[in-house]
């Protein structure tokens, strides 16, 4: 049965959307009525030995290596913004804390665990102690949920499935950092999707099957292949609106984390194919009130701030995606869409104007970047302006910017495009902005501010900026390295990108993104040799839009031979290139 059908007939005949054997605070999340509701049971843990960092899988050793209406704030007047928001807050808890000490020692000791084996252990580890939000494409985790709550639903899902998408992930990484063969990965991956196809045959979808498919669909992100990912992206639509309704899903922070990890992959989508979300506005909506009445409660809560910002944000970029797909298909009126982008021009305003003034202390500045090179003429965006990149436990209020700022610049380039024709200084605008988001990028690549992968976290961004920059050789050249720079740290970027940015800097980059291959790493060679292997046409319109990206390049004028590894270390999957018959998750024929 097709993975689309089985999940539809894992749907339920009531709609009332709860969550199915679940109560409303449970973590657990699991899909069936065998799960273990014993919770987290404490035993010795019999691996001290993987808690150094000489810990290794034992297929490694003969691996051969490689080289709403907008938030209550937007509606105060600028005054009122100012000396609402200039004061410094008093802060939480420092969300910079060491990875070891915030994953909770019972997920490893959980009575699952000592039955995995060793080479499952070391990447659960290696999660733990390795992988941020960051690398999950997620701005903020205040909660820590990615190492909490997440593993521990992982352990009590009787299909496994998620906890070997999760292993999965981490082998990749892993892979990745060290420059190793990719099979222990690619034997993880293929063993979580065929856990995936058996759940869904068997048991209705719970909240572990939604967080198995959000992190496949991270994967697939992670591998450059989009068209899967939005394959991903349907079938989490459907579980999630199957479960929940806008109201149910922000009861607790479990699926207050899943509601943003779907919202992420909607706007994503919606964006680079020039659509609007799956999700109607009612849901941003949702989530959007809960956040302002939250920091409304909490005003001296510095969390409650930026899940605040970020939810303003995403309902801005929902606004923006309706308005303009509106737009293209007739259904908006001339009078509602002069009406509605003048609404949306005042809350970019008022919204970038909160963002710039909430915290102004010279304190909180970051004024040295270790990591960076020594200043020089050559320098492009002055990175080390020292009241610019915020530190410490405001660093996340950099990546609110970010996004503020990645979702501006589309607002103001669609803005171009509807009226058929870019002004010298809207031109100017577009490019300052995108200068702007460079910098930020810079100085978060060259501090010692943030978790592991926070550079990862800017390659959304990044895409976009690179789009309006001058076309010069220098800006060019740094837009090079930078891809080059996120490709090596494991975030793929697909060919038609390549492809794209190729035509607009009259450069050929479709094959690399340095001369002579400078810097490319054979791991992620044959990460690219994978991806060209499974992949597939994409079989209807918006994923053909999606794969050419058409929402971001359209009219741009600006200047079981699958193998059961995790049981066995000798039972891997063939590397790239032998006969295999590789589980994926191709177009399904998912609802809409």
């Amino acid at each position: 049965m097709p993975l689309a059908e089985e999940a539809k007939s894992g749907r339920r005949d009531s709609k009332q959307k709860g969550v199915v054997g679940e109560s409303p605070s449970s973590p657990s999340g699991d899909d069936g009525d065998d799960t273990d509701k014993k919770g987290l049971s404490v035993i010795p843990d019999d691996d001290e030995d993987l808690e150094t960092d000489e810990y290794e899988p034992l297929s490694a050793a003969s691996d051969q290596r490689i080289d709403t209406g907008a938030a209550s704030w937007i509606k105060k007047e600028p005054a009122a913004e100012i000396a609402a928001t200039s004061a410094r807050p008093p802060r939480p808890q420092a969300s910079r804390t060491n990875s070891r000490q915030t994953a909770p020692s019972s997920v490893f000791q959980h009575s699952k665990y000592s039955s995995l084996t060793r080479d499952d252990k070391v990447y659960l580890k290696y999660h733990r102690d390795n992988l941020s939000h960051h690398h999950y494409a997620f701005k903020y985790d205040a909660g820590d949920f990615l190492k909490t709550t997440f593993l521990e639903i992982a352990m009590n899902d009787p299909s496994q499935a998620l906890l070997y998408s999760i292993i999965a992930f981490s082998a990749y990484h892993r892979s990745i950092e060290r420059g190793d063969v990719i099979s222990d990965f690619l034997s993880y991956y293929n063993k979580s999707i065929i856990l995936l196809h058996q759940s869904l045959k068997s048991k209705k979808p719970g909240i572990a099957t939604l967080l198995t498919i959000l992190q496949l669909a991270t994967i697939e992100e992670f591998l450059g292949d989009w068209s899967n990912l939005l394959g991903h992206q349907k079938a989490a639509h459907q579980i999630l609106t199957d479960l929940f309704t806008p109201q149910t899903i922000m009861q607790d922070e479990t699926r207050r984390r899943i509601i943003a990890w779907y919202i992420r992959f909607d706007l994503f989508a919606g964006m680079m194919s020039g659509s609007e979300t799956r999700l109607g506005r009612e849901w941003f909506a949702a989530c959007n009130d809960h956040y302002v009445r939250q920091a409304r409660d909490r005003p001296d809560d510095l969390v409650a701030k930026f899940e605040e910002y970020f939810s303003t944000s995403r309902l801005l970029a929902t606004d923006v995606a309706l308005l303009f797909a509106g737009k293209v298909k007739g259904t908006v009126s001339d009078e509602q869409f002069g009406a509605k982008t003048a609404d949306l021009a005042s809350q970019f305003s008022r919204v970038g104007r909160v963002l710039e003034t909430a915290f102004r202390d010279p304190q909180d500045y970051v004024k040295d970047f270790p990591r960076g090179p020594p200043p020089s003429e050559d320098d492009i965006f002055n990175f080390q302006d020292p009241n610019f990149l915020l530190g410490g436990d405001l660093f996340t209020m950099n990546f609110v910017r970010l996004d503020f700022w990645s979702i501006d610049l589309m607002y103001k380039y669609n803005m171009t495009k509807v009226r058929g024709r870019t002004t010298q200084e809207e031109g100017e605008e577009l490019t300052s902005i995108a200068m702007r988001k460079c910098k930020m990028i810079d100085a978060i690549q060259y501090s010692d501010q943030g978790p592991p992968g926070a550079v990862i976290g800017c390659q959304a961004s990044l895409g976009i900026a690179s789009l309006f920059l001058p076309k010069d050789e220098r800006h060019t050249n740094w837009c090079r390295r930078k891809y080059a720079l996120i490709e090596q740290l494991g975030y793929i970027y697909p060919v038609n990108l390549r492809k794209q940015l190729s035509d607009s800097w009259g450069v050929d980059v479709s094959h690399w993104w340095l001369p002579n291959d400078e810097g490319y790493p054979d791991i992620v060679r044959a990460i690219r040799d994978f991806i060209d292997y499974r992949s597939e046409v994409p079989k209807d319109t918006l994923e053909a839009h999606l794969r050419e990206m058409s929402g971001i390049f359209k009219n741009l004028n600006v200047d079981e031979q699958s193998s059961s590894a995790g049981t066995d270390s000798e039972q891997r999957s063939p590397q790239f290139g032998q006969s295999v018959s590789f589980e994926s998750s191709p177009e399904q024929s998912w609802q809409s």
